[in-house]
């Protein structure tokens, strides 16, 4: 089996193959055959002749003419091996692997009072986390943060591929937890720029789900969504809230122009269906991408060629040290 891997790398055809390190020391190859040739003419000139007379002309054995250039053959391919070494051949193998891509996102989610709200049963904040839980649970290939906002943001869940921990911290969150009262919307998405804004992931999405205008915070929402842009942020904007009178109604001035800014898409939810419809296109739109990753191999073949080397080597010092040398010239 060794020895049939062997000559799959030796054959003419695969060496032509290769890629070389040094290919300069190529141009030696046909130094080994002027070596012996050189020394096979000075060798002759040493040699002693006796000259003989038969009556019946002597004819050489073909074979025996054959086997005497054994030798000089042992050391020719000793010696080219050794240039083929020292000329460093590798072989480039190229992998490709098929790798799905997924999007880095973050979902904003509002927990000011205004959304718990029950004109969307059992209240607006209620039906996002569900909906949004099972948004996410479907987002395999991706890494997901999660930011909870009302009168100042905070950070739910760090970028994540966990989405169990994801989905958790969806549960989990209570319009009680933020003390700050009021819909800062902008701080909101600058907090979810700031999770993602570093990735090498062409791919970033922020979804912002509320029901109202900004009210409160530092960063002007509109300059967020210009902020997210820049940085190939694409905004989602939800509003969460029928269109029934209320007390707490539905502001989606400033959330549609945070969408329009960002090239993003900006949404109505009225009610549990058309909530689970917007997830649907979301997801539909942000697709994990398919990518074809090549990876370059180089491996090194140098040593076959210097233990091949080293193995004629020793031939040619056997034949030398032995009569068999002898015996082939002769």
């Amino acid at each position: 089996m060794k020895f049939d891997l062997y000559y799959s790398w030796l054959k003419l055809k695969t060496i032509l193959t290769y890629d070389w390190e040094n290919p300069f020391f190529l141009y030696l190859i046909p130094l080994p055959l002027v070596i012996i040739l050189i020394s096979s003419l000075l060798n002759r000139k040493r040699r002693s002749q006796i000259s003989l007379s038969f009556s019946v002309p002597l004819k050489q054995n073909k074979w025996s003419l054959f086997i005497s250039y054994i030798p000089k053959t042992v050391e020719f391919i000793c010696l080219l091996c050794i240039i083929l070494a020292i000329a460093s051949p590798y072989k480039k193998i190229i992998r490709t692997e098929i790798k799905q891509g997924g999007v880095d996102m973050v979902i904003a989610l509002d927990l000011s009072s205004s959304m718990l709200t029950q004109d969307v049963l059992p209240s607006r904040l209620e039906v996002a986390k569900k909906l949004a839980i099972s948004f996410a649970k479907n987002r395999i290939q991706d890494q997901i943060s999660i930011v909870a906002f009302a009168g100042a943001p905070y950070l739910a869940s760090p970028l994540t591929s966990d989405l169990t921990y994801v989905t958790k911290s969806l549960s989990l969150l209570e319009t009680k937890q933020i003390k700050e009262e009021g819909t800062a919307l902008g701080d909101a998405l600058g907090m979810s720029i700031n999770q993602i804004r570093e990735e090498k992931n062409p791919k970033k999405v922020a979804i912002v789900i509320s029901d109202g205008n900004n009210t409160t915070g530092n960063l002007d929402p509109i300059t967020a969504a210009t902020l997210a842009k820049s940085f190939g942020i694409k905004v989602y904007t939800i509003a969460v809230g029928s269109n029934k009178p209320s007390l707490d109604p539905v502001d989606e001035s400033t959330l549609r122009l945070m969408a329009e800014k960002s090239n993003g898409q900006f949404y109505r939810a009225t009610d549990t269906k058309t909530l689970n419809a917007i997830f649907k296109e979301i997801d539909f739109l942000e697709k994990s991408r398919t990518l074809q990753v090549s990876t370059e191999i180089h491996e090194d073949v140098k040593p076959i060629f210097i233990k091949l080397a080293f193995l004629f080597f020793c031939i040619s010092i056997l034949l030398k040290l032995t009569p068999i040398s002898n015996i082939l010239e002769d």
